[in-house]
Parts: structure tokens; sequence; C-alpha cells
């Protein structure tokens, strides 16, 4: 895939470069925003590779200070979806990646760590309890490939005992088929979560599922979202 610089500031080690092919926010189609929250009018960029950012802040109404799990983080800043929540909203949280050198550059780019380890066999409870996490984290990131273990990683997660205000899900349906979506459908509507976006779109390949938990995120705002099933993510955000 091609890549540019998406403006000068990012051209330093952590940034790379930005994907063509990725949908991305910019401060002028703020007033074309369907759902604004508090801060967004000072969102130059986001970060995330198909607006995922854009989507936890949305549901979340620019909440300040939140706690994420991001589970394959890939690159520290251009096509990461916590970066943008960490540097212009103070949140916390940890990352997890299984590559070595990328584990490596993201802890030396970022604030917050990212746990180079296997995040299919990792005792996340453990770790919460270690760094007193709330019993309510605001965003999990599930994003492994492949998608077997992306569902492998999110039946680790402890469900008994924590809760997650937003969670994005990686299917690859239009690579790996609809059965690990099914199953994660089945688990997560079984906690009582809520699908707000099936098959979320990037370059017309549907790719994710976005969910949110009912007990926080209002219907008002969730339901602004609802209606786009298959969308492009971009246009999901605009009217």
């Amino acid at each position: 895939m091609e890549q540019q610089y998406c403006k000068e500031s990012d051209k330093h080690e952590g940034f790379l470069a930005w994907p063509n092919g990725c949908q991305r926010y910019s401060q002028d189609d703020h007033s074309n925003l369907k759902c604004h929250f508090k801060g967004s009018e000072n969102i130059e960029y986001n970060y995330s590779e198909a607006m995922q950012d854009m989507f936890v802040l949305s549901m979340l109404d620019g909440k300040r200070e939140g706690v994420y799990i991001e589970l394959g983080a890939d690159q520290p800043v251009i096509i990461n979806n916590s970066y943008m929540l960490e540097s212009q909203y103070g949140w916390t949280g940890v990352s997890f990646e299984y590559d070595q050198d990328k584990s490596n550059l993201f802890n030396k780019v970022r604030k917050n760590d990212c746990i180079c380890a296997d995040a299919i066999q990792f005792d996340y409870e453990e770790l919460f309890k270690e760094r007193n996490y709330p019993k309510q984290i605001d965003y999990l990131q599930l994003d492994i490939d492949p998608t077997t273990g992306t569902f492998d990683a999110l039946k680790r997660m402890p469900f008994d005992d924590y809760r997650f205000s937003v969670i994005t899900f990686e299917t690859n349906v239009y690579t790996e088929g609809a059965d690990i979506q099914e199953e994660q459908r089945i688990l997560l509507d079984s906690k009582g979560y809520q699908r707000v976006i099936k098959n979320v779109k990037n370059e017309g390949n549907p790719f994710e599922d976005w969910w949110i938990d009912p007990l926080i995120v209002p219907s008002e705002r969730w339901i602004l979202f609802h209606t786009s099933l298959g969308s492009e993510a971009k246009e999901m955000f605009l009217k």
C-alpha cells in the first residue's frame, strides 16, 4: 500500500507514514460529525485505521483519563487505536504485541507500555488486579492474526469480574469467513453486550464488529451508528 505523511509533524520515528487506503477524520469534517463529543472540535486528525478511536470517544462522550486494553498493538502511532486516547485524552492502559521489534518501538515512542507476550495465553485478571484497573474498563481492542487467535484472546478476558464499555473485534470476514464472527456474537451476547455495528468496512472489505456495554453507553449515542450496518467506517461518522 502506498504511504504518505499526513502532515509535516508526523515525520518522525513511530509515526512512520500514513497508508493511503485508510480512512481518516480531519478537523475539516467536524461540522459534519453526526455525533459530537467533548473535545471533538480540537481534534486535528485521528490515528486509527478505520476510525476506531473516534468510535470510542463518540460512545463515551469524549471521556478523559479512561483505561484501555489493546490486544494487537502493531504500530505505536499510525493506524493505532489507542494513541489518540493516550496523547489527547490522557488515557492510561496497556497494549500487547507479539512481535518483539514492534513492542520495542512502541515502548520507545509511547508513554503507556506494551507487553511483548502471547495474548492468547496471558493471565489478564492477574494483570488487572496488579495495576488496580477499574472493574469497568473503558475500551477493549482485539486484533490478532489469525482471527481464531482474536477469539481465543476474547475468551481469556475475566468477564465475571470486569466489564468493558466499548469493544472492537477484528473478524476479517472478507478473508476468513463468518464462523469466528458468529462465535464472538454468541459469547458477547451472553455477557450482555450490544453489537452496534456488524461488518465495519475498510476499502469495501468487512473486517470488524463494534460493541458497547448498554449499561454504560446511552442508547441515544449508539443508536446513531446502529443503522450503519456494513458501511465504510468514515461514512458512519458523517451526516
